[in-house]
């Protein structure tokens, strides 16, 4: 007995909530060392004194029944109330009550345990500020579906004030229509404590006290109390969401652009009037759809490759291009910039069928100028021809009296040398014409970026001038591509000369190549840059006046020019292009007023081995002796033969290839070269030179020509021989010869 009134008193020492015994008046006979800690007293000062000595005026006369409750035997639970410390403060605590039996059964006093609340309390009192501070309006529901509790922005936004909802049904806070399914919903929930377990999202309608209905999302959550469980419901407010939504809807219909929506199983999810215009299916039709109907049989794989890749790579946004099929079976060119968004794509597409057309009337007309430039370049380049060799022939002559008297000769050769010049400058502008319109002498090798760079670096100085510091970076690992050498450095001079030009005070002119690979499409470029292709990216940057949008936009044209009247032919940015296009590359220009620009060039990379420079010259061969030289142009022939002939070779002419092939039969043991010309009457050069090499096996074979590209592209066996392009220099004629 008395070990067990030990362990009994130990543990009311040790406990930490209060515990005071009182005898049937109420006065204290027992303070545990916890009732000192909350209350203040020791226990000296409290023994014999009156319990109701803590009890606040406010609660007096209710604690001291329960506390007569508890004495008459009668249970009293637990319940809040206050008390007084020492220093007069309240203390909030939770208590309960239990009579004190004697031996004989009768009750000699009561014992009161209280814990003290004002931890909980704060906590309680920050929970019902985030409570009462939401924007959602929270409601707690009991079983039978009562509210029991409610915060201020009940009252917001539903217009009830939190204790007009205090034992009203839920249910009459949402839609008529709504009531059945949410009150079936709440008694499963209820019932199935694996639901209670899972929080649930709703889209609800709930109505407000006018009887409006306010558009929701309804968070479910439970809340556990003495009671029982609380089914916890908060709604927040979408009225500004659904006017965005209809905002935004209202803004999709008005866009003129095709607006589709695309989910991750390539179905249409989403249609707009746009879309109901380009492809003349009205929406209900398209829903639900797979997008590939609406393409071409042989476009769908690809279209196909290309959206799987935007919901799988890091690119978030691409622009397509491709046929659709409309409703009435008619193909309509699009653009369409596709755009991931959540889980689902969202294509915003265009008809281009004007744009295509203009671009198609521009390929026309580019054909149109080819077919005329290739028309005259013939006989124009001869008449250049004829001019250019017979003033290098005066030019020998006068040289020679130039050197013997100088003050009346040296006039005559400075004016046979502008005559030359002019002879040139005719012949570059027809070049200019055939690149241009791409019907140029082309001849493609792999060639290494860097090699051609370095090489081309006294020009590039020579261009900038002393006035432009000139910076050339290329990167190490450059790609090679495939051009003919001519054309990258007609390439690379044109954007020197460009950006030369637009720096007449000075500046800085800085020239990159590397390498890049597209992680998407790129639509700045003409044409479009295609994603994951390799190209070499030339770029020749200046810090010069820069030029307008519209500027930039016609920089490419031919005969667009922002120079002065007769100093510029606006051909050679249009010969830049027609090269570029011809190789399968494409051109960007990033200018503005003030800010320089940038002219940017990619060539596709190719995986072929660069020829060395040495492999690019001209081997070194034997000084030839005789040679047949076949030209229809009488001039022409006279003029290179004499040339020739002055040079120390002997020349045997023929006005075409049947008298040149009686030539070579007459002199075949004589003959070294074959100098003729590729488009001639009665037999082409091509098959005058096959003929001679039967006859006279190891002939050397030399082309010259003003405009042969036509004939070129249907004989391979012409890219075995060198050209000669007239009109020729008399440096360049002995220079192919050896």
């Amino acid at each position: 007995m008395k070990r067990g009134e030990a362990l009994l008193s130990s543990v009311v020492r040790s406990a930490a909530d209060a515990i005071i015994g009182c005898d049937a008046e109420g006065r204290i006979t027992a303070w545990n060392p916890a009732a000192e800690r909350i209350y203040g007293y020791r226990s000296d000062e409290v023994r014999r004194r009156p319990v109701t000595m803590m009890y606040p005026t406010d609660v007096f006369d209710r604690d001291w029944q329960v506390f007569q409750k508890a004495l008459r035997g009668i249970p009293t639970g637990q319940h809040r109330t206050v008390r007084l410390r020492k220093d007069g403060t309240r203390v909030p605590v939770r208590m309960s009550f239990a009579p004190i039996e004697g031996v004989d059964g009768s009750v000699r006093g009561v014992v009161s345990v209280a814990h003290e609340l004002t931890d909980e309390i704060r906590s309680e009192a920050r929970m019902v500020a985030v409570l009462q501070a939401t924007p959602d309006a929270i409601i707690g529901v009991d079983r039978d579906g009562r509210i029991v509790f409610a915060n201020s922005s009940c009252e917001r936004l539903l217009g009830y004030h939190q204790d007009e909802l205090i034992g009203r049904y839920a249910r009459t806070l949402f839609a008529e229509e709504d009531r059945a399914g949410l009150v079936e919903l709440r008694e499963r929930l209820f019932t199935d404590a694996r639901l209670q377990a899972e929080t649930r999202t709703l889209r609800t309608r709930m109505m407000r006290k006018d009887g409006t209905l306010l558009p929701g999302e309804t968070r479910l959550s439970w809340q556990d109390e003495p009671g029982g469980p609380l089914l916890v419901a908060a709604t927040r407010d979408l009225s500004e969401l659904h006017r965005a939504e209809e905002r935004l809807r209202a803004l999709l219909e008005a866009v003129p652009d095709a607006i589709t929506g695309i989910s991750t199983d390539g179905r249409i999810v989403l249609a707009n009037q746009g879309t109901e215009r380009l492809l003349g299916y009205p929406r209900d039709q398209l829903l639900g759809q797979p997008y590939a109907r609406l393409l071409p049989d042989e476009e769908r794989e690809r279209v196909a490759r290309i959206v799987a890749g935007v919901f799988t790579s890091d690119e978030q946004r691409i622009v397509l291009y491709a046929d659709a099929i409309r409703s009435d079976g008619v193909r309509v060119p699009t653009e369409n910039t596709i755009t991931r968004f959540d889980n689902m794509l969202l294509a915003v597409g265009r008809d281009i069928t004007d744009r295509v057309l203009v671009e198609r009337e521009r390929a026309q007309r580019l054909e149109s100028l080819g077919q005329l430039a290739g028309g005259v370049a013939h006989d124009f380049n001869n008449l250049l021809a004829i001019i250019s060799n017979y003033a290098d022939l005066l030019g020998d002559e006068v040289g020679e009296l130039a050197g013997a008297d100088p003050g009346r000769w040296q006039p005559v050769a400075d004016d046979l040398a502008r005559i030359q010049q002019a002879a040139q400058r005719g012949a570059a502008l027809t070049q200019q014409l055939l690149t241009f319109s791409r019907r140029d002498l082309n001849r493609p090798r792999v060639l290494e970026p860097g090699a051609v760079l370095r090489r081309l670096l006294p020009t590039f100085c020579a261009t900038a001038g002393d006035e432009i510091d000139l910076d050339l970076d290329v990167a190490p690992d450059a790609w090679p591509v495939l051009l003919d050498p001519g054309q990258l450095e007609q390439i690379l001079v044109n954007l020197c000369a460009n950006a030369a030009e637009a720096m007449p005070d000075g500046g800085r002119m800085r020239i990159t190549a590397d390498n890049l690979r597209p992680a998407r499409t790129d639509p700045s470029f003409q044409p479009t840059a295609e994603a994951g292709r390799r190209y070499l990216r030339l770029r020749v940057t200046d810090t010069g006046a820069g030029m307008t949008a519209e500027t930039s936009a016609r920089a490419f044209e031919p005969f667009f020019t922002t120079k002065a009247k007769g100093t510029g032919t606006g051909l050679g940015l249009a010969a830049v292009h027609g090269i570029v296009g011809q190789a399968g590359g494409c051109l960007a220009v990033d200018s503005a007023p003030g800010a320089g620009t940038t002219m940017t060039v990619l060539l596709p990379a190719t995986d072929g081995e660069p020829v060395t420079p040495a492999s690019l010259a001209s081997p070194v061969v034997p000084r030839p002796s005789v040679i047949l030289l076949a030209d229809d142009e009488e001039e022409i022939r006279e003029s290179t033969a004499r040339i020739l002939g002055h040079h120390g070779y002997r020349v045997l002419t023929a006005h075409d290839g049947p008298s040149a092939l009686a030539l070579a039969e007459q002199h075949r043991d004589e003959i070294d070269v074959l100098l003729t010309d590729v488009i001639m009457p009665r037999m082409h050069g091509g098959e005058l030179a096959a003929r001679v090499t039967d006859l006279i096996p190891g002939v050397r074979v030399i082309y010259m020509s003003g405009y042969a590209e036509p004939l070129l592209d249907t004989e391979p066996s012409y890219a075995a021989a060198p050209m000669l392009e007239k009109p020729f220099t008399t440096a360049n004629l002995l220079r192919i010869l050896g």
